[in-house]
């Protein structure tokens, strides 16, 4: 088979697929963090782009906020908490998984936990939201190998699964010699021609919208460039990464970096507005995220739960951390031009962040 569908398999299958376990997957007791496992800062500046959407917009009745791969629901309930719109907002939570809807519910009851974005119904309008999605769609291995172009498949050894070489699919293919995936000799990169269909499923409930995606990812010449010639795929076990994908099944996650390039042509080719990208840093920073380090009284500065803020900002906006690895794109439909808030460079002079 090919690797993507070994990834799928070993992902999402509802009974041995790695996210079937549900919430455990996550957090210190998991594999991985994610933003929304450093308190609720994330959550109250996406709240503050969900303001801004909702302003652009007109204040519609009501208004939409859904999270794709919502896991077990942390961030939502952050984001509906801080938003403070009342009746009007209706979150929903689209997760494959059957474990991790059933933790979101009991997190956000008021939230509608679905499987799939078409389960959402049609003609939303608000901010729709992914963060960490796009990195763990299934992807083909491809390498250059004496020239040309080859697959890498999964077969089935003694007792093991191996790695198995052979002519590319012809998705496999298409993708690598439109983004000039492993250009050179020994070269090896993953291929991701699911992202066009699993963008289209997201904008489709939708309106009109603003999509933010956060993920690790890079423009096709750097993705590709010398800088990656094993390929980005990397496997996830209790916060330590390996390179043994066809090792403990269904137990530890597979990610790869997202192919930006491909993504901007993908959502052209849906009629979907490219905004504009930034990096996680300048998205929270313009959002608001430094208020963390703001005490009215001086005699607060001090107090531990100020303390355990501000530490948690720094995890999320510091450059050689989570601030300049992940980066934020930012998608329209069905809405007007002009500029973001969140898209706002608060390293530029002169910056006044807009309230």
């Amino acid at each position: 088979m090919t690797f993507a569908r070994f990834m799928e398999l070993a992902l999402h299958h509802p009974e041995h697929g790695y996210y079937a376990a549900g919430a455990k997957r996550l957090g210190p007791g998991g594999d991985f963090y994610t933003s929304s496992d450093l308190g609720d800062l994330f959550g109250r500046c996406v709240a503050r782009q969900l303001a801004e959407v909702d302003a652009r917009l007109g204040a519609p009745d009501p208004i939409a906020y859904v999270e794709f791969g919502a896991g077990r629901g942390t961030l939502a309930r952050d984001v509906v908490e801080a938003a403070g719109l009342g009746a009007r907002l209706r979150p929903g939570l689209v997760d494959s998984s059957a474990g991790m809807r059933e933790a979101a519910r009991a997190l956000l009851p008021q939230a509608r936990a679905v499987a799939r974005p078409e389960d959402l119904g049609s003609g939303l309008e608000g901010l729709g939201v992914a963060v960490e999605l796009f990195d763990a769609l299934p992807v083909h291995r491809v390498r250059r190998r004496e020239g040309r172009l080859v697959e890498v498949f999964v077969g089935l050894g003694e007792d093991a699964f191996v790695e198995i070489e052979g002519e590319p699919t012809p998705q496999a293919r298409a993708f690598a010699e439109r983004w000039g995936a492993a250009p050179e000799e020994g070269d090896e990169a993953e291929c991701c021609p699911a992202l066009f269909s699993v963008l289209d499923a997201m904008q489709r409930p939708f309106l009109r919208a603003l999509l933010v995606l956060v993920d690790y990812g890079y423009e096709a010449e750097e993705l590709y460039d010398r800088s990656h010639a094993r390929g980005t795929l990397l496997a996830y076990s209790r916060h330590r990464t390996n390179e043994s994908f066809l090792e403990a099944v269904g137990e530890q996650d597979l990610t790869a970096h997202v192919n930006l390039s491909a993504l901007r042509a993908a959502a052209e080719a849906l009629g979907l507005g490219w905004a504009g990208t930034t990096t996680q840093d300048r998205f929270l920073i313009a959002n608001g995220i430094l208020e963390a380090f703001e005490d009215a009284d001086p005699r607060d500065h001090g107090r531990v739960d100020r303390v355990r803020a501000r530490r948690r900002a720094m995890e999320l906006i510091h450059p050689d951390g989570m601030g300049r690895r992940f980066k934020v794109v930012f998608l329209t439909k069905g809405v007007e031009d002009g500029p973001w808030n969140g898209l706002a460079d608060p390293f530029a002079a002169p910056y006044i962040r807009r309230p």
